[in-house]
């Protein structure tokens, strides 16, 4: 009898289980699992060495008006190289809200830990970025601010912004500021 007690109640605890694991989830299709070694502690920081997503807008790709004869993609890549980082580049080109949309999907898949956008257009964007922030990731909003889609926040989809006033140079400089500072676990500087 005592037997049939216990295997009543591990069955009847083992079908709670089930049954209470269905009823979470997040509110997006938020990618399960996030593949990612990168976080290192849970005060917002995050490896030195992790993969930064760059999502950039066609024109990206052309040498800038600085005289060196570098792109902004080449400056992001080799600059946030020499930090410490893993830089991911994807500049979009054809329709650029889509491959917009399928950059940041496959960043945030991947595990990258922060996401730099200059949008194409930036309404686009609103469902991938609330995908990134559910799946933890910091989003930096590259000269224009990002539309939210709701969910009383402030109306803006990005954690941070960096303007890059007039330079691509300055740009650059201020957008691997920012994602030291929060490599660091630290709240960056008003840019």
């Amino acid at each position: 009898m005592r037997r049939t007690a216990v295997a009543v109640l591990t069955a009847a605890l083992a079908a709670a289980t089930v049954v209470l694991a269905g009823c979470t989830g997040t509110t997006t299709a938020a990618p399960t699992p996030v593949r990612s070694t990168d976080l290192t502690s849970s005060d917002g920081g995050f490896a030195e060495n992790a993969v930064i997503g760059v999502v950039l807008t066609e024109d990206a790709g052309t040498p800038s008006d600085s005289g060196d004869g570098r792109s902004l993609a080449t400056r992001f890549r080799e600059e946030l190289t020499e930090a410490g980082f893993r830089p991911d580049i994807r500049v979009a080109t054809g329709d650029q809200p889509a491959r917009q949309r399928a950059a940041v999907h496959d960043l945030v898949r991947t595990g990258a830990k922060a996401l730099l956008v200059r949008a194409a257009d930036a309404s686009a964007l609103r469902t991938e970025l609330r995908t990134a922030h559910d799946a933890g990731v910091v989003v930096v909003a590259l000269d224009g601010a990002l539309p939210s889609s709701g969910g009383g926040n402030d109306g803006l989809s990005s954690d941070y912004r960096v303007d890059g006033g007039d330079s691509d140079a300055a740009l650059v400089s201020r957008a691997v500021d920012t994602v030291s500072a929060l490599q660091r676990g630290e709240e960056p500087t008003k840019q």
